[in-house]
């Protein structure tokens, strides 16, 4: 995917132009829920355990020359406790990791705001249900429930394309001696 450069203060596109963008199916893809201490877990399951939650998302074309594309979404959620001393390390209570996607289409979009049609405006459509998944997963394993906040898809892009900027312009000269 060719790189774009975005200002600081360039806009994202309106939402009233994305009304021409085509959510064909959405999907799980994958998941996974391991609970590695099963079942004793659930009896020393601490009231308040510790989860890290990430999230990347990637995009790519069904058919070259075509505006179909499968965006999907991943996401793992490592919920630990605390450990008792500073001797001890954290116990994985469970790991979840999700990858959803959707199939989408666009007839009109401009190429200039494909990759943010992709990275940003299709996640924050597939949110709420991603959302869903792992509350329920989380809900239906006797586990916490896991009820992710809002994810700022938006931040998210602006970051990783900052750090793919700065790794394609540091320049890498053999060295002679």
């Amino acid at each position: 995917m060719r790189k774009m450069k975005m200002s600081e203060n360039e806009q994202l596109i309106e939402p009233t132009k994305l009304s021409n963008l085509s959510l064909n199916t959405q999907y799980i893809k994958d998941i996974s829920l391991k609970i590695p201490d099963a079942p004793h877990i659930f009896k020393t399951m601490p009231s308040s355990p510790s989860l890290t939650v990430t999230v990347d998302v990637n995009a790519q074309q069904m058919i070259e020359g075509e505006p179909n594309f499968d965006v999907t979404v991943f996401i793992a959620c490592i919920s630990t406790t605390a450990p008792p001393n500073n001797d001890e390390k954290a116990k994985v209570i469970f790991n979840l990791t999700l990858q959803y996607a959707a199939l989408i289409s666009f007839p009109t979009l401009e190429t200039s705001n494909l990759e943010e049609l992709l990275m940003v405006h299709t996640p924050d459509l597939l949110f709420p249900e991603i959302r869903n998944v792992i509350l329920n997963i989380t809900r239906e394993a006797n586990l916490p429930p896991v009820i992710l906040q809002r994810i700022d898809f938006a931040t998210m892009w602006k970051e990783k394309r900052q750090e793919n900027q700065n790794i394609t312009e540091i320049d890498i000269n053999p060295d002679t001696k």
